[in-house]
């Protein structure tokens, strides 16, 4: 009997197969997985641009390609910031989704209206990108107004759409076609005593379709490892696709499993946990939350992935809770996420955040996948995916290479003078040698377990079939903290 199944009994053609599923069971040396980034969303309405991937090194250079109002550029301003504090040296690949055909763009206003009898200075924020400042003088007219607001929102790179003067309004156009756009929100603010007021009529009107299918083919052999999507994570067509995908990408002979990541600015629980807790055998998609705020959820999505990525490439056994997301901005307090809240929100499948002195900070990432009756789910954490995908990474070092593929294999204790020969034991040593390392990095726990649990042989049925199982234990996290204190009080003699 054979004691691996990741290849078919029948499988003759050579192969290294590594096929992972959960098991029942109560550093030095690691390499960890590169980690990747992907960043899939549409350019702007008015660019030509090809469909095809392109990695890509500044923000700026997507704007270039994609322009500068496009979900893509509005993504990119998160993971390749001027600054710095990006991803850092991780690959990022764009992957392009064409403008859907008879779309339309999302399109609002902003009507000024009041007598101007002293100076003030005002600003535009459109989806908490903030406009250049401008000043209304007294005596200036509507019309006026209208002209520099149009001149200090068109100044910013990274507005989501652009302004154009209607003379006694300011009509505002999203940057790209689809109903994505509806998520834009519109405000006008001023430190000062102001005297005009504003009324806004909020981008609506956005349609149009587009589609994941084209850009994910595009991926390849590439171990993409974290996706931002652009699209709502409303989108079921999108979600599903990409668990699709993803699904296929588990397959023993390709283990280059992918996470996507949508952004969620929705501040009533139920109406997001109605979308998660429908997606129990889901995988694949992270949904992310900044409850309450105005962010663009592609822009919360982004951030998150900032974080994480790069977290996830220097240390994958360490989970991510209390990061900073700071180029999100919060929501009300009032609208925030109680304890209990969050709490539901793991159990259905729904990230979350917490927001620390006005800052808004990673709680839990959590997949969608959330089984009845399967306690812990298995691929409910993205901290445990990245563990397991060091786990697989270390394991295809060992064995899809030159050094074991062909190799004579004979039983243990047969005596060979051929120095390539391989033996089952053999294998076994590297695996422990592995797991040490694995243990010191803190990526399973008790290595002697899974010394003792895991095996290797060669087949019954195929003289040329090394089969082996490997058990072991995940590390877990300090996600929860359980303290008591227990007080008296102290008595006089």
């Amino acid at each position: 009997m054979s004691i691996s199944t990741a290849f078919a009994p029948t499988r003759v053609a050579r192969g290294v197969a590594l096929k992972t599923y959960p098991e029942g069971i109560g550093a030095a040396g690691t390499r960890y997985r590169p980690v990747r980034v992907a960043l899939i969303g549409q350019g702007s309405s008015g660019s030509t641009y090809t469909v095809d991937k392109r990695q890509v090194y500044t923000a700026n250079e997507v704007g270039s390609v994609y322009g500068y109002t496009s979900p893509l550029y509005l993504a990119a301003l998160s993971l390749l910031p001027v600054n710095g504090d990006g991803v850092g040296d991780i690959p990022v690949t764009v992957y392009p989704i064409a403008n859907p055909g008879g779309g339309a763009a999302a399109a609002g206003s902003i009507t000024p209206s009041g007598t101007v009898t002293k100076r003030a200075t005002y600003y535009v924020k459109i989806a908490n990108v903030v406009s250049d400042p401008f000043v209304v003088e007294s005596g200036d007219a509507v019309a006026t107004i209208c002209d520099k607001m149009v001149a200090a929102i068109n100044a910013v790179n990274g507005m989501p759409g652009t302004a154009a003067d209607g003379a006694t309004e300011v009509n505002f156009t999203a940057g790209w076609l689809g109903d994505s756009g509806d998520d834009i929100y519109i405000e006008v603010v001023s430190p000062d005593d102001a005297e005009v007021t504003f009324v806004i009529v909020q981008p609506t009107g956005g349609s149009g379709t587009v589609t994941v299918t084209a850009a994910l083919a595009l991926i390849g052999e590439a171990w993409e490892t974290h996706i931002v999507s652009c699209l709502p994570y409303t989108d079921d067509t999108a979600l599903d696709k990409y668990d699709e995908v993803n699904e296929g990408r588990w397959l023993p002979e390709v283990y280059k499993f992918f996470k996507v990541y949508s952004g969620c600015a929705e501040a009533t629980l139920a109406t997001v946990t109605a979308i998660t807790d429908a997606r129990k055998e889901d995988r694949t998609n992270i949904i992310v939350t900044n409850p309450g705020s105005h962010d663009l959820p592609l822009v919360i999505a982004a951030d998150h992935v900032r974080r994480i990525a790069k977290l996830a490439n220097e240390n994958p056994a360490h989970d991510y809770g209390s990061l900073s997301l700071s180029r999100l901005t919060a929501g009300l307090d009032s609208v925030q996420w109680s304890s209990s809240q969050r709490q539901s929100a793991v159990l259905a499948g729904c990230s979350t955040t917490r927001v620390r002195d006005g800052v808004v900070k990673v709680s839990d990432i959590v997949t969608c996948y959330h089984p009845t009756g399967e306690e812990p789910p298995a691929y409910r954490y993205d901290c445990d995916l990245e563990k397991l995908a060091t786990v697989i990474y270390n394991t295809a070092l060992l064995f899809d290479n030159t050094n074991w593929d062909g190799a004579p294999l004979v039983p243990d204790d047969q005596a060979v003078k051929n120095t390539t020969a391989k033996k089952p034991k053999m294998a076994l040593a590297a695996i422990f040698k592995m797991f040490d390392a694995l243990a010191d990095d803190a990526i399973i726990s008790d290595p002697d377990f899974a010394k003792e649990s895991s095996q290797a042989a060669i087949s019954s049925v195929n003289p040329k079939r090394l089969d082996v199982k490997l058990v072991f234990k995940l590390s877990g996290n300090a996600n929860v903290i359980s303290i008591d204190l227990a007080f008296g009080f102290y008595y006089g003699e």
